[in-house]
């Protein structure tokens, strides 16, 4: 928005002419009513300018520094003329006010313009020009600017603005659509990634488990044939000393007798921890399949959590016994460990037979 009245420059004029139209001496009775038309009209824009600016926009950029300069110029005398041009213009911008705003005017600037309207033959002739052209032609021209304004023409603009705008709504909405497809296949992805970083981390463990129970199977299949050598070592021993006196078996025959007790002994307890160390590595054999299992369980379980939640809306009993299986935790081998006594117990009953 222009502004023109609401200026330093601007008050300083309507002010200056006012008082000097107002202490002109009383005149004719045209005379009386024009200057009192102006002292009006100049008082009114100087104690309201922001009114006169905002609702006389098309006379500001046709008349108004004009309008200024003509009331600034205070070394020309009032006569008819200047006093004249100054009340048309006044005139005009009155005018306009009265078409931009919803209500009548106040009372007074009514009867200020209801004046100038009957007594335009009273004016010079470029001021009564003036008055006619503001009568006739000046509503039909600020109308004709305002509806070539850019807010008229954004209106004007509005349906094929609203159709340029559907259609580029709908690009969006397209655009959005595919955008949210994407980011859905993304986001799908990245679950995967997390459940399979995840079940990498547990069959991790499973792998890491396994090596050590394999570490120990080694161990005790180690110690199995390291026990097979020492049962087998005194019968051995025995059968090399009985063949090497095959002829003189009678020499030996109590030296060999009293061997045959420790080495039995010996022996018997041999087997016993020898049976021991054999269900110990039947046991860990046992747990590694278990483990291998559950490695193997882990390649499919991402797929598992969707898999059963649609079966068992159709039967909810369906993967029970599977579940239990896989999800069941490593256990030994059921067979029961020979105690320690095991070993005593044998050995007593040898002993007593051979008292007998």
């Amino acid at each position: 928005m222009e502004k023109l009245f609401d200026t330093p420059r601007s008050k300083s004029a309507l002010q200056s002419f006012r008082v000097r139209v107002e202490a002109i001496e009383e005149g004719t009775d045209f005379e009386n009513g024009r200057n009192n038309v102006i002292t009006l009209v100049l008082s009114a824009m100087e104690n309201n300018a922001e009114q006169w600016d905002k609702n006389c926009q098309v006379n500001i950029s046709w008349i108004g520094q004009s309008f200024i300069d003509r009331l600034s110029n205070n070394e020309r005398v009032l006569d008819k003329d200047r006093l004249d041009g100054v009340c048309t213009d006044c005139f005009r911008f009155l005018f306009e006010l009265y078409l931009s705003i919803k209500n009548d005017l106040a009372i007074e600037f009514e009867r200020a313009r209801r004046f100038v309207v009957t007594n335009v033959d009273n004016f010079e002739e470029d001021s009564k020009g003036q008055i006619e052209y503001a009568l006739r032609d000046m509503p039909v021209n600020i109308i004709k600017n305002i509806i070539n304004s850019d807010a008229i023409s954004s209106i004007k603009d509005f349906n094929s603005n609203q159709h340029k705008a559907e259609k580029l709504k709908g690009e969006w909405e397209k655009e959005i659509s595919e955008k949210e497809k994407r980011v859905n296949q993304l986001k799908a992805s990245l679950d995967e990634y997390e459940n399979g970083f995840n079940f990498v981390g547990l069959y991790q463990g499973f792998d890491d488990l396994a090596t050590e129970k394999t570490n120990e199977k080694n161990s005790l299949l180690c110690w199995l044939r390291i026990l097979s050598v020492v049962i087998l070592l005194p019968i051995l021993i025995e059968l090399y000393v009985i063949l090497d006196n095959v002829g003189n078996i009678s020499a030996i025959k109590e030296g060999l007798l009293v061997s045959l007790v420790p080495t039995i002994s010996f022996i018997a307890i041999c087997t016993y921890y020898f049976r021991i160390l054999l269900i110990n590595y039947k046991s860990v054999k046992s747990q590694l399949l278990q483990i291998d299992l559950r490695k193997t369980l882990c390649r499919f379980i991402q797929s598992y959590s969707g898999y059963s939640a649609d079966i068992k809306k159709q039967d909810s009993e369906s993967l029970s016994k599977f579940e239990n299986i896989i999800f069941s935790g490593i256990v030994s081998e059921e067979a029961k460990l020979p105690s320690s006594y095991d070993g005593l117990e044998q050995i007593s009953k040898l002993v007593k037979s051979m008292k007998s």
